[in-house]
């Protein structure tokens, strides 16, 4: 120990670079936070947070979406205008494109409702406007029927009811799919053939209403059975496949009720009446 001698003064220096990285404060919790959130957004999140699968026109309302009793699920049915519906009941009646596709892409229930709505008044019209035709060709006095009027709304209405329910039924039995309002769209588009046919049944020959209803057959069975075939289409088996000719025959009987019920104008003239004899002759 060195008593009374001064202590040394020492100055120490520190040369520190800039570009060396400095100590500093690191908030955890939000380097965390940003790792949830990539990891949230990966492929198996995305998978997570898709939506179940709802078939085309399902009355199903998915996750999130309206239920059936509410007018914000039955709207969407009717957003389309003139233009589409006029579209899909040329592909009703040409078929040479697939309707589904189209209507899928947007369904509606528009000219579900409406195009057998129209057929019922063609044909009423037109099928009273015929036969007072062939009552005045006839020489007889025209007793309008109403009856066929509430017929053509019985048999219509329970026709495009009945068997879409019964094609949504038994699809959807073997696995297809399907969803109502795209089988009763099929059934309501496939009576737009009949508007013009109706029209044109008018005409006073026979034989002519015969071809008609025999294109009107063809081309609304034709659409019938390839919309069907594709709703079949989307499950595996092929037993189920049986119901097409089931739906064939339905349609045949319904063209043949069409023919004679509405197409048939057949009136017997009433023989003129032979004078009495003159008393004393």
């Amino acid at each position: 120990m060195n008593y009374g001698r001064p202590a040394p003064d020492y100055n120490i220096v520190v040369d520190v670079d800039d570009d060396e990285p400095t100590l500093e404060f690191q908030d955890f919790a939000s380097t965390n936070t940003q790792r949830g959130r990539m990891n949230s957004s990966g492929p198996a999140a995305t998978a997570a947070a898709a939506p179940p699968y709802q078939p085309p026109g399902s009355t199903e309302a998915p996750t999130g979406g309206h239920s059936v009793w509410h007018t914000e699920y039955w709207a969407q049915y009717f957003n389309v205008d003139s233009s589409d519906v006029v579209q899909r009941s040329f592909l009703a009646v040409v078929p040479k494109d697939s309707f589904l596709d189209v209507y899928n892409a947007n369904p509606d229930l528009w000219g579900t409702f409406w195009i057998p709505t129209s057929v019922i008044f063609a044909m009423f019209v037109t099928a009273s406007l015929s036969q007072s035709i062939a009552v005045a060709l006839a020489g007889q006095k025209r007793e309008y029927d109403f009856t066929m009027l509430s017929f053509a709304v019985f048999t219509i209405y329970t026709y495009v009811l009945a068997i879409g329910t019964f094609v949504y039924l038994a699809t959807k039995y073997f696995g297809s799919q399907p969803g109502l309002m795209e089988c009763f769209s099929v059934y309501g588009y496939a009576m737009a053939v009949w508007i013009p046919i109706s029209v044109l049944c008018v005409l006073p020959f026979d034989w002519f209403r015969w071809v008609m209803v025999a294109v009107g057959f063809a081309s609304s069975g034709f659409f019938i059975m390839r919309s069907v075939n594709q709703i079949v289409s989307r499950s595996n088996g092929k037993l189920h496949k049986g119901i097409i000719p089931l739906l064939l025959v339905a349609h045949a009987l319904l063209v043949v009720v069409f023919k004679f019920r509405f197409f048939s104008y057949s009136v017997s003239s009433v023989p003129a009446a032979t004078p009495a004899p003159a008393p004393g002759s």
